[in-house]
């Protein structure tokens, strides 16, 4: 019992020590905290009383030990890394007082090696129970939940710099979310679907901080991607950072992924009409080599073949470590994150995939239509283009984290050992792999986009065409009629009707034609061969000028 208040007496600690922190501002501002302002506030919410369901730890003789109670997710999830080099033992957490209970032994995990999951949305009580534990730097929380407003308002302070993030490893997951087959939806549909899924993500994370009813444990969603009207991507990220406790070291992960049994975390375009029932998550595969002939896992249940697919990132804190070498994880803290960045390049690139091959058929339909092409296609490419570029800013930054970033990391480890280079080696490749793909796709965009317009451009020349040889036709008509006309309608008004022949005047009618027939052949010529007398003229003023300047020289 003292060991609880204990915790609950340094809990309350931390927070204060932020808040001091944060109210230093006026006083000191540039060496206060008061850019966490809010996750302060997010901290000092009021607490659910955690005694009435304190619950003893459940023993520890299995090798996954479920500390949970039904009806909540998990929101930690710990694995002990034995030095034996066997698989860890998993411990789930879905209740503060239990997860409180089992902290305040001294002796909990003080031997082992750890990688522990936050996964999904916190709580207060969470977060304050977990930074006590580990003596955790404010900021990570704060790098976590940057699209939280910092401070009284925005003051643009995450990302930060290298030095200041405490070696914090950030990685964006992408779900492919397949929602039903060949259902077509127009540009005006597509930007109307954008613009909902915005808005909701934009509430949900207002309302975040004030809403204290949601259970911890839920999925966050940081981004949706529409391409088309088969399909959704949401972009999720997860956090890690390596703690050290004397000679034993704990990596944390947090992902914003949580366990959920249903979808109501997806934001829904009423545009695309997507019903709940009909939603189902592409798997990401990735697994050991099979040469290796590993043993088969545990299969989580076998059920109905039309069962839809659950979000593969909520299951992984809870199957982790299937592919690794726990012999080398042991005592490398790095080798134990090397299936996220399996993970992570795999769910990227099959999202490369997804986004290859919608653009080549985007391509190939622009090329293939006959008549106008839709100028209005090119939102796509553009689309595309701005998600990729983001991307591939993301895994320049992961491999400069690679490059420059594992120092902490490789001091964590023995001496006689540093970050397996193998492993880099292959992180990056892959990595530098996925940054060729994202630039060739790029490209792809450009070539789109190009074939769009130069179709577009050949159209409206053709179209340019078409009307300029009508309107040089009817030109050339209305011209004929009038040299026809004109000169006959000059002469007639000139001389009138006094012809000798009608009776009046002394000119006779055959002046008239005499006049008419050489005017009318002479408009003739004039219209049918100015080209050739404009020429002509011009050849002999040339001439002209030349015996004129000749003449002046003389």
């Amino acid at each position: 019992m003292a060991d609880s208040e204990a915790i609950e007496a340094e809990t309350q600690e931390y927070t204060k020590w932020l808040v001091a922190r944060i109210r230093s501002f006026h006083s000191d501002p540039l060496h206060s905290a008061a850019y966490l302002g809010n996750l302060a506030q997010f901290l000092q919410r009021p607490r659910h009383n955690s005694a009435r369901n304190a619950r003893s730890p459940a023993s520890r003789d299995h090798k996954t030990n479920r500390a949970t109670k039904e009806g909540n997710p998990p929101f930690i999830y710990e694995y002990a890394i034995p030095n034996t080099g066997t698989e860890p033992q998993l411990t789930k957490f879905n209740e503060i007082a239990t997860y409180k209970e089992t902290i305040s032994d001294k002796a909990h995990n003080l031997n082992f090696n750890e990688i522990v999951f936050l996964a999904g949305r916190p709580s207060a009580e969470w977060l304050c129970a977990i930074g006590v534990r580990y003596k955790l730097d404010h900021r990570f929380f704060h790098q976590h939940l940057n699209f939280l407003p910092t401070g009284k308002r925005d003051w643009f302070t995450a990302p930060t710099l290298p030095s200041r993030s405490r070696n914090v490893l950030r990685l964006c997951i992408p779900s492919i979310l397949f929602i039903g087959e060949h259902r077509y939806v127009n540009l005006d549909g597509l930007k109307k679907s954008r613009s909902d899924c915005d808005r909701q993500l934009r509430q949900r994370f207002r309302r975040f901080q004030e809403d204290t009813s949601t259970v911890p444990g839920q999925s966050i969603v940081r981004r949706m991607n529409i391409h088309s009207g088969d399909n959704y991507v949401i972009e999720q990220e997860l956090s890690a950072c390596l703690h050290k406790r004397g000679d034993k070291w704990t990596v944390l992960v947090w992902t914003d992924s949580g366990e959920e049994k249903d979808f109501d975390f997806i934001p829904g375009a009423n545009t695309l009409k997507a019903a709940v029932d009909r939603l189902d998550f592409c798997p990401i595969f990735f697994e050991k080599d099979l040469s290796e002939k590993p043993a088969t896992p545990p299969l989580a249940g076998t059920g109905s073949q039309t069962a839809r697919v659950n979000q593969p990132l909520s299951s992984l804190p809870g199957n982790y470590g299937y592919t690794i070498d726990w012999r080398r994880a042991a005592t490398d803290p790095l080798s134990t994150l090397q299936e996220l960045f399996t993970f992570h390049a795999a769910s990227e690139v099959q999202y490369l995939n997804m986004l290859e091959q919608f653009i080549t058929e985007q391509i190939t339909h622009a090329e293939s239509m006959s008549g106008e092409p839709e100028i209005g296609s090119i939102l796509h490419f553009d689309y595309a283009k701005s998600i990729l570029v983001r991307h591939d800013a993301h895994i320049q930054s992961i491999l400069c984290f690679l490059q420059s970033d594992l120092q902490d990391w490789g001091k964590a480890a023995p001496q006689t050992q540093s970050p397996d280079g193998d492993l880099l080696s292959t992180l990056q490749t892959d990595l530098g792999y996925l940054s060729t793909r994202i630039h060739n796709i790029i490209e792809l965009c450009e070539a789109g986009r190009s074939t769009i317009m130069s179709n577009t451009s050949i159209e409206e020349n053709k179209r340019s065409n078409e009307q300029a040889a009508l309107v040089a036709d009817l030109t050339k008509a209305t011209t004929r009629l009038t040299f026809i006309f004109l000169p006959i309608s000059f002469v007639t008004s000139v001389f009138g009707m006094n012809f000798r022949q009608f009776g009046q005047g002394a000119l006779s009618i055959w002046l008239w034609v005499a006049i008419t027939l050489p005017l009318l052949v002479f408009c003739i010529v004039l219209v049918e061969r100015g080209g050739y007398i404009k020429k002509l003229l011009g050849k002999v003023l040339n001439s002209l000028g030349e015996n004129f300047d000749r003449f002046v020289c003389w």
